[in-house]
């Protein structure tokens, strides 16, 4: 089966959302694109599933607040392949309050009320999106994708597998 094969298979049982301007599948799953005043972001279907938030009591470094337990999530959701870029801010609200600039960076020095603003311009440009922040238990279902160790690499990381200091 080729590509276009299986994209039309995949079509069938998930079928093109009404905003996406492109659609696929690849090597990390099913994909939709939606484009904004000449700029596109790329979304991943995150499906519902079951996973343990939290740190167990043994993990280092782990805090109070971190109490693993089991959560479900019933319905699937779209979520953006990256951090809202600058190009996309700028497209939406028409400035760009960044302090490291480049149109492919990712938008910073805004507030949580200024996100929502953004989500609500952006939902206004794009009907049907829907766009949202992710709850909590979403967020870190999709970070997790599947494992269940401090990092996605397993109990420990090393200084090749982080980005930190300009590295």
């Amino acid at each position: 089966m080729d590509a276009g094969e299986y994209i039309d298979l995949i079509s069938r049982f998930f079928p093109r959302p009404d905003w996406a301007s492109n659609f696929g599948v690849d090597g990390i799953g099913i994909w939709a694109e939606f484009e904004c005043r000449g700029v596109r972001q790329r979304m991943r279907w995150i499906a519902p599933g079951e996973f343990l938030m939290g740190s167990p009591k043994d993990e280092h470094e782990r805090r109070n607040n971190e109490t693993q337990h089991e959560v479900m999530l019933t319905r699937g959701y779209w979520l953006a392949e990256t951090a809202c870029k600058q190009a996309l801010w700028q497209a939406v609200m028409g400035d760009n309050p960044s302090e490291f600039k480049g149109e492919q960076n990712p938008v910073e020095q805004v507030s949580w009320e200024q996100v929502q603003k953004f989500i609500g311009k952006l939902n206004d440009l794009c009907p049907g999106l829907g766009l949202r922040l992710p709850s909590e238990a979403e967020w870190e279902y999709a970070c997790r994708a599947g494992t269940e160790g401090p990092f996605s690499v397993g109990e420990d990381i090393d200084p090749t597998q982080v980005n930190y200091d300009g590295n």
